[in-house]
C-alpha cells in the first residue's frame, strides 16, 4: 500500500455504463487509479473523456463462441502485463473474467460489482475468485450460493445511481448539440444480441425497432437511435428509412443523463438506459425477454419502467404523461432520500479488500 490509505488501483470497465460509473472513483479515491478496457461501442471515446490513465486492450469478441474464445487468449496476455508492469495495489471490475483472472493469478485482490445474476456463466467465473462483491440489496439472495467464496457487502439501490448523484444534472444544450428539441424525441437502445446471455435477437432488435415504428407513425416524436454494432447501425437505418427526416444515429459520446431526462420515452433491448430513464422519471420500456430483478425492485419503489407485451393505448399514455415537464431538483431530492450512493460503496470495498 503506497502512501497509508493511497492506493493504487486497477479497474476494468468493458461496457460504457462500466466506463462511465467507475470513472467517479477518480475523485473519490487518493490515489492512483487506471482503466483498462476493450474496444467496443463508445468504450474508447468516454475514456478519453472521463479518464486520465487508460489501456486498450482487445475488442468485443463478436458472436461466435470461437471470436469470443480467442479474444479473451489475446487479452488475458496483454493485460497480465499491464499488471506486472502498473503494479496496482487491488482490481476492482464488474466482473470482467478476462481481468479477475489475471488479478487472481498475480494475488492482486479482486473487487467485483455485479447486478446481473442471470449472467451465471461469467458469475461463476468471476466471484469466486473475488474478495469482495458489490451487489445491490434485491439480487444479494440470489448470490447467495456464492456466500461461502467471497464476501458480499449489499447496498441499497442500483449502480446506475452514479451518474445521477455525481453528475452535473441535465442540460438542454447536449439535447439541442444533436439537432433535437427537450420533450419532442424518444430514445431507442438496440440490445446487446451478440452477449453470450442474450437469448434472443427479436427482443434486442426487432421488437425495438417495431416499438419505435409505431412512435414515429402515432406520434409527431422525432428518435434518437443508438445502436450497439456497426451491423445493427446499418439495418437500423434500412428498417426507419420511411422516416428518415425524422430519425437520428448516436455516433459519439454525450451526456447521456440528459438525453434521457429530457426524452418523452425510452426504449431498449437491455436494462441499463431503461434503469436510467425511469430513475429520471422518464417512462422507459425494455424489450429484455425476461425477468430482471432490477426492474421488479424499481416498479416496486413506483418508476415508470415497463416491459412488453404493451398496448397501443398504454403506449400513447406513457407518451402523454412523459410529455409532462419534470423538476431535477425534485426528482434528486426523492432519489437521494431512497437510495445509496453507490460509488460511496466501491470506494469502501476498494479501501476494506486493502486493509484501508
Amino acid at each position: 500500500m503506497r502512501g497509508g490509505s493511497a492506493v493504487k488501483v486497477w479497474v476494468e470497465a468493458l461496457t460504457p455504463k462500466q466506463v462511465v460509473l467507475f470513472s467517479y472513483l477518480q475523485a473519490e479515491l487518493p490515489g492512483e487509479v487506471f482503466l483498462t478496457t476493450r474496444d467496443y461501442d463508445l468504450n474508447v471515446e468516454l475514456a478519453r473523456r472521463l479518464w486520465r490513465k487508460f489501456y486498450v486492450v482487445g475488442r468485443h469478441g463478436g458472436r461466435s463462441l470461437a471470436g469470443k474464445l480467442g479474444q479473451s487468449i489475446g487479452r488475458l496476455r496483454r493485460l497480465a502485463q499491464i499488471a506486472l508492469s502498473e503494479a496496482p495495489d487491488v482490481h476492482l471490475t464488474f466482473v470482467s473474467p478476462d481481468s479477475s483472472r489475471v488479478a487472481f493469478g498475480l494475488r492482486i485482490p479482486v473487487v467485483a460489482a455485479t447486478d446481473s445474476p442471470h449472467s451465471d456463466a461469467v458469475n461463476r467465473l468471476t466471484l469466486p475468485l473475488s474478495k469482495l462483491v458489490v451487489a445491490p440489496s434485491f439480487i444479494a439472495r440470489e448470490l447467495s450460493a456464492y456466500a461461502g467464496l467471497t464476501t458480499i457487502t449489499a447496498f441499497e439501490g442500483v449502480f446506475e445511481l452514479a451518474r445521477v448523484f455525481r453528475g452535473e444534472g441535465p442540460r438542454e444544450r447536449y439535447v439541442e448539440e444533436l439537432g433535437l428539441e427537450p420533450l419532442n424525441y424518444a430514445v431507442v437502445r438496440l440490445g446487446e444480441e451478440k452477449s453470450y446471455y442474450y437469448p434472443s435477437r427479436r427482443a434486442a432488435f426487432e421488437t425495438p425497432l417495431r416499438l419505435a415504428a409505431h412512435l414515429l407513425r402515432s406520434t409527431s416524436l422525432n428518435l434518437l437511435v443508438y445502436p450497439r454494432y456497426p451491423d445493427q447501425a446499418r439495418a437500423a437505418r434500412r428498417a426507419l428509412a420511411p422516416w428518415a427526416g425524422r430519425v437520428k444515429f448516436l455516433e459519439k459520446p454525450t451526456d447521456f443523463l440528459s438525453l434521457e431526462f429530457y426524452a418523452v420515452f425510452v426504449i431498449t433491448g437491455g436494462g441499463t438506459m431503461a434503469t436510467e430513464a425511469a430513475l429520471l422519471g422518464t417512462p422507459a420500456v425494455s424489450t429484455y425477454p425476461g425477468r430482471l430483478s432490477v426492474f421488479e425492485y424499481l416498479r416496486a419503489k413506483g418508476l415508470p419502467l415497463y416491459q412488453p407485451p404493451l398496448s397501443r393505448g398504454q403506449l400513447s399514455l406513457l407518451v402523454r404523461q412523459g410529455r409532462r415537464p419534470r423538476s431535477w431538483e425534485q426528482v434528486l431530492a426523492r432519489l437521494r432520500e431512497t437510495f445509496q450512493d453507490p460509488i460511496g460503496v466501491l470506494a469502501d470495498a476498494v479501501r476494506a479488500a486493502t486493509g484501508g
